[in-house]
């Protein structure tokens, strides 16, 4: 049997452990706080909230907004299906977004044609993604947002710890940025994501939805006798829990650590599969953090991928277009040639293997399994 190597595995130590072991036996501070403080350090932005998961702060980021139906919010169609989700969620209508062929991202030119396109008073945000860590042109999104008087989204689930032009993603200039700590959803071991903004509008509103809408202006809490509340609105009950908390504090510690690593192995792999037929390496613009190594096969990219599987080489596929999706595709009659860059993404792009803890014995034998896989390639 070949030589099995899993997709992703979180790098797990006795960090986590102690952590864990902590909340269990109520001692110490609460590791949701210093989650936050922590994580809003880190980024240098005024506000981290610390939520359920990244899907759940991409749905407060649409509450802060006070989203209503029928606004209507860009994104690429390159994306999770949690983008549009939490936008179809308000009963508003998510527009798609064709993407670039080298980075994956957004598209900017076409961006700016849908804004004009579309421009009314409906017309609210766009939400961007960072695929793989590789980060959107910035600079030029924000011009483009703010000429449209639209707000920026940034769903940076990829890019924790990313930078643009020396400041952190996440304290940029987008109102609002979201962060996940499972970014490989089938294989998590907890669930949980960040909501970040310097405004305090947005931070307040988000924290308030956060927790059932619960009000309670003299500041206590649930174990207090004369604990009173008001519920002022529809709320969700996205909060972190303090396990998820304990490990996503111990997991976030070692980020700069396994940034460090993965741009090791994404050496590696750079130079052990150059020039291999069949087989295109990604662009990097200088500041990619390869949360994702996406390669693309020339041709018959799947009977590629099964090959490898073959080989014990699990792989990933990011994304499947929005718009092939059985839903989206048929409430907005989406045509499978209506973004043909995405298209022609999905049908080449694979991710290969990229974590912390992945040895360079197993870099080279994934390596080794591409090349096999390649030079018997039709």
């Amino acid at each position: 049997m070949s030589r099995e190597i899993p997709f992703y595995i979180p790098p797990i130590n006795e960090k986590e452990l102690q952590y864990v072991e902590e909340v269990l036996s109520l001692e110490g501070e609460s590791k949701v706080e210093a989650l936050e403080n922590q994580f809003r350090d880190y980024i240098g932005a005024k506000y981290a909230l610390a939520v359920s998961s990244g899907t759940s702060a991409l749905h407060l980021a649409m509450c802060a907004l006070d989203l209503k139906r029928g606004d209507k919010v860009v994104c690429s169609v390159n994306s999770f299906p949690d983008l549009p989700e939490v936008v179809r969620h308000f009963d508003a209508e998510p527009i798609f977004v064709d993407c670039e062929r080298e980075s994956y991202n957004i598209d900017l030119k076409k961006l700016d044609q849908v804004l004009a396109k579309n421009k009314s008073k409906k017309l609210r945000a766009v939400i961007i993604n960072h695929m793989a860590g590789q980060t959107t042109d910035l600079h030029r999104l924000y011009e483009i947002a703010k000429s449209h008087n639209v707000k920026v989204i940034e769903d940076a689930s990829d890019a924790m710890g990313a930078h643009y032009q020396g400041a952190k993603v996440g304290n940029t200039g987008a109102a609002i940025t979201t962060f996940s700590f499972a970014p490989h959803l089938n294989q998590s071991v907890v669930q949980g994501g960040m909501f970040v903004t310097n405004d305090e509008a947005f931070y307040k509103r988000a924290k308030l939805f956060r927790t059932h809408a619960i009000s309670n202006e003299k500041g206590g809490s649930y174990d207090e006798v004369d604990y009173l509340y008001d519920v002022v609105d529809i709320g969700w009950k996205y909060d972190m829990s303090e396990i998820n908390a304990a490990f996503c504090l111990a997991q976030f510690e070692k980020l700069d650590a396994s940034l460090e690593r993965r741009s090791v192995i994404a050496q590696r792999y750079m130079e052990q599969l150059q020039n291999l037929s069949h087989v295109t390496l990604p662009q990097n613009n200088g500041e990619h953090i390869f949360r994702h190594f996406i390669i693309e096969i020339d041709k018959n990219r799947d009977h590629f991928a099964r090959e490898l599987k073959k080989e014990g080489i699990n792989i990933g596929l990011h994304y499947i277009p929005l718009h092939f999706m059985r839903y989206y595709k048929q409430k907005y009659s989406l045509k499978v040639f209506d973004f043909p860059t995405a298209l022609g993404v999905y049908q080449q792009a694979m991710s290969l293997p990229i974590y912390s803890s992945l040895k360079d014995d197993e870099v080279d034998h994934i390596c080794e399994a591409v090349k096999k896989v390649a030079q018997a390639h039709i």
